[in-house]
């Protein structure tokens, strides 16, 4: 536990470490440059994403990114659980499987976007796009967490002749739920940033990615940069919500 706290107190220090460093950065460089069309100022910056925190459409905007990307990772999350589980009874679905995941895995994001711009909508693309990205991932952990169960508990289900789904739903799925559910939040931040960029591709209105796709097309750079931060500090927080979880997996291994 005195370890958990102690790696938790060096990450906290890194954080602000890397936010005074991004901060200085942000100082020089608009000195450097001073054109607030390139680099917009701290000052100006939090100025527009105070105006953007009154506004209701942002809200809306944010509303509608924030439940396609969980409908998305919903999709991914659940077929990724059938398809490992499907895997972890059946080897040979699993090689073949496996060809197909490695295909997905090298889809260009870019490409699939504007693909799916032709065949279906702004709004769509990016939801689909999302989903391609984090189901490969989702399913590797899947599988990872399958293949670390305890063997001599699966052996000793085959002694006393446990059938293969009830080896999957009494042995296999709850070992493997707190590994997996401890990746949410990051998979979450991943999907959000990955959403908002296709949403800036597709130009999809009522967006969190609209709005960004909006103020650079009007030149609103003290807008674009709150907007961008606002999506910096969301991903932030669904990152401390990982982390939070696999701080709660490893105390609940270490209880046990």
């Amino acid at each position: 536990m005195k370890a958990l706290k102690k790696i938790a107190k060096i990450n906290a220090v890194w954080a602000l470490l890397a936010a005074a460093i991004v901060i200085a950065v942000w100082l020089i460089a608009y000195a450097c440059v001073k054109n607030d069309y390139v680099i917009p100022g701290i000052g100006q910056t939090f100025s527009a994403l105070f105006s953007l925190l009154g506004d209701r459409t942002f809200y809306v905007a944010l509303g509608n990114t924030v439940a396609r990307t969980a409908i998305s990772f919903a999709i991914s999350f659940v077929l990724a659980a059938v398809f490992a589980s499907v895997s972890a009874v059946c080897r040979p679905f699993k090689v073949t499987f496996a060809c197909l995941i490695s295909v997905v895995r090298t889809l260009p994001t870019m490409a699939i976007t504007l693909m799916l711009l032709i065949w279906t909508s702004p709004r769509v693309a990016p939801a689909i796009v999302t989903a391609l990205v984090l189901f490969p991932m989702i399913y590797a952990q899947f599988t990872a967490a399958i293949d670390g169960v305890d063997s001599d508990l699966l052996e000793m289900a085959k002694l006393y002749r446990l059938s293969a789904g009830g080896r999957l739903t009494k042995i296999i799925l709850p070992s493997v739920a707190a590994e997996v559910l401890a990746q949410v939040g990051a998979w979450l931040s991943l999907g959000l940033k990955i959403m908002v960029s296709a949403e800036v591709l597709s130009y999809t209105l009522n967006s969190f990615g609209g709005m960004m796709q909006q103020a650079r097309l009007f030149s609103e750079m003290p807008r674009f940069a709150a907007l961008t931060l606002m999506c910096i500090v969301i991903g932030l927080l669904l990152e401390l919500i990982s982390y939070g979880l696999r701080l709660a997996v490893l105390r609940r291994k270490g209880g046990e």
